[in-house]
């Protein structure tokens, strides 16, 4: 695992500078503490920060091919690298290394730009091609790895982190607040791909690949996914494959040349992961979890009923807030952009303890998103199929009637949005600020920059595709394109490699992705048991209290935190903060008296404004800089 970044001056007479790359590859030096390398030629550079995990003693960054023509910088795993490697060399490549970043290269010659097609794992690389001056960037197919790029008159940068680009002190002068962005991560608690906090910063989306080639930047999307439900095949025969590329997935991802171990929460999703290693390792697996002092959160004994049914040598810690409380603003600085997903405290911790013992950790991700493991997302609600049968007129005039009645009263919300398309329904109902709550946040100045702008533009298009799938397939298939690379994946690599641990996820190897996309929601959600085939699988290897336990989550006690421990950094933080102007005083007073009153409802909104402001603080405030916004309306 390790951090790639680097430059190309749209000048062919500009020349790159060490110190340029070196101030970017440096940015990252968390994500590869072990060696950093840099590679100058003429008007482009790429820059590597290496976390040795294979072939410790070789495969140091960038690298090249036979003749110095083609160049590369790689961050991830290709865990398909020795089938392709004996391939290359039946077809005459010569290798000097035992990785698998010079396979890459070589796949680079063999099949040109098609070679990610036949890459199997996560990875974020680019190719400088000196034959013909051209830069060819790639991310994986689940997103699972990172890659910001911008482009502007002068130069093209990318990086694995925007703190990459910021290094890079024309991009830093020059950068602007994306109000869009702004707008969107209100609802989301992250900043959606393709775009970023800054104006012009894209983030490659993920199964895409992008060529830059005389100053013009192509994009081109080789891989997606689509859900569509496989009536022919059996309950049995589903179950044997699921259980058959689950095992290979988890088995191609216990290759590494250092300790190797597994978070282990005690749910059903990391359980199975644990299992499929105990059976296919020759020594104990190593487990990590993490526990809350607050009991009503805590699930470490969950994870040690696992931990000893499968005999793992397990290592727990029991988080306080008080120990979390120092270290959040600078976690929350980590990730450059704001991101209001909590339970980013407690992976950064189990990363931190898994460290003290592996280099590499596998993890359970993705088993929600492929098997309908989220409650709210099984089912379109009954009585929205109904209203979607009645006339449009009627549904406007109910929508009207509905703000007649007081706030509070159980419907009011249905109703009030009852004669808009469910997609938006559903994702209205979910944003952490609703339209409503937006219209009492934002001032004048981010109203005025956002005008019509819609915060779920981004996120629409993938639940609005395939309107004759089931609601439950198109949930799913909206959580692996958005949710998973929007948060999920963005916690985890931030998390993790802010301690240099390595995470690996076998749930999200695309081989099962595109399998578990085929099942129907039948055989993922019977009689109100989420992920029902996946506990089928998994049942003979696990106690049977693992497979009916209630869904948690791994969160911490968000209510608890801020009303105790943390109240007194939210309130000062909050009070003294939107020196950008973006919300209303008034607006965020109202907010945070409704929540310390006991409204829980606004927890996720009171975090997410903190969050937003310890990054900014941070980040701008602490530079004593003003606001450089943009936005829809500020253009």
């Amino acid at each position: 695992m390790c951090g790639i970044c680097g430059k190309v001056y749209r000048d062919p007479s500009a020349r790159v500078q060490d110190v340029e790359i070196e101030a970017m590859r440096d940015s990252m030096l968390t994500r590869g503490p072990d060696a950093g390398g840099l590679y100058i030629d003429r008007h482009a550079g790429l820059g590597h920060r290496r976390l040795s995990i294979i072939d410790l003693a070789a495969s140091s960054q960038p690298m090249s091919n036979e003749d110095g023509t083609v160049w590369i910088a790689f961050n991830g795993e290709i865990y398909n690298f020795k089938e392709l490697r004996d391939e290359l060399l039946a077809r005459g490549h010569r290798f000097k290394t035992n990785g698998d970043t010079e396979t890459i290269v070589h796949a680079y010659e063999e099949f040109g730009e098609d070679c990610v097609t036949r890459l199997r794992g996560m990875f974020a690389f680019a190719i400088w091609d000196a034959r013909n001056d051209s830069l060819f960037i790639a991310r994986d197919r689940i997103g699972v790895k990172p890659l910001y790029y911008v482009q502007d008159d002068r130069a093209f940068l990318f990086g694995s982190e925007l703190k990459a680009l910021l290094a890079d002190e024309h991009f830093h002068a020059s950068r602007k607040i994306d109000l869009d962005a702004v707008h969107s991560y209100l609802s989301f608690l992250a900043v959606p791909d393709p775009i970023g906090i800054y104006e012009g910063v894209r983030k490659l989306p993920a199964g895409h690949t992008l060529t830059l080639r005389n100053g013009q930047v192509r994009l081109n999307r080789y891989w997606t996914v689509s859900f569509a439900d496989d009536l022919s095949v059996s309950e049995d025969a589903w179950s044997e494959q699921v259980l058959e590329v689950m095992r290979e997935a988890v088995r191609i991802r216990l290759v590494s040349d250092v300790p190797l171990g597994a978070f282990l929460s005690g749910g059903i999703d990391s359980s199975a992961v644990v299992a499929m290693m105990a059976g296919l390792m020759n020594r104990p697996v190593k487990t990590f979890s993490i526990g809350f002092s607050e009991r009503a959160h805590n699930e470490a004994s969950d994870a040690k009923r696992v931990a000893e049914h499968l005999h793992t040598d397990h290592t727990e810690l029991i988080l306080s807030p008080h120990t979390a409380r120092s270290v959040i603003p600078d976690l929350l600085a980590h990730f450059d952009e704001p991101f209001a997903d909590s339970s980013a405290i407690p992976t950064y911790y189990v990363s931190k303890l898994a460290r003290e013992h592996v280099t590499v950790s596998l993890s359970g991700d993705g088993g929600d998103e492929l098997f309908g493991g989220y409650p709210w997302r099984q089912v379109q609600p009954s009585y929205h199929r109904v209203a979607g049968r009645l006339p449009g007129a009627v549904k406007t005039g109910i929508a009207g009637l509905s703000t007649l009645l007081p706030d509070g009263v159980r419907g009011k919300n249905f109703l009030n949005r009852i004669d808009i398309p469910y997609e938006r329904y559903s994702l209205d109902s979910r944003a952490i600020f609703d339209e409503r709550d937006r219209l009492d946040l934002y001032s004048p100045l981010l109203n005025a920059a956002v005008g019509n702008s819609d915060p779920y533009k981004y996120l629409l298009p993938h639940l609005s595709e395939g309107a004759d799938r089931s609601w439950e397939s198109r949930m799913m298939e909206y959580d692996i394109k958005t949710y998973l690379p929007n948060d999920i994946m963005t916690k985890v690599d931030r998390m993790s490699m802010r301690v240099s641990l390595e995470a690996r996820e076998p749930l999200l190897d695309h081989k099962l992705v595109e399998l578990a996309a085929r099942i129907p929601p039948s055989f993922k959600i019977r009689d109100g048991v989420s992920k029902y085939i996946l506990k089928k699988v998994i049942a003979p290897y696990l106690p049977a209290e693992v497979l009916q336990k209630r869904k948690h989550g791994f969160s911490i006690p968000l209510e608890t935190w801020l009303r105790t421990v943390l109240k007194e950094d939210v309130t000062e933080t909050l009070a003294s903060g939107n020196q950008h102007g973006f919300f209303d005083r008034g607006g965020i007073q109202r907010l945070t008296d409704a929540f310390f009153r006991g409204d829980n409802s606004r927890n996720h909104q009171v975090w997410t404004l903190y969050a937003f402001e310890v990054w900014y603080r941070q980040v701008h405030s602490a530079r004593r800089e003003s606001p450089v916004l943009s936005g829809a309306g500020a253009r």
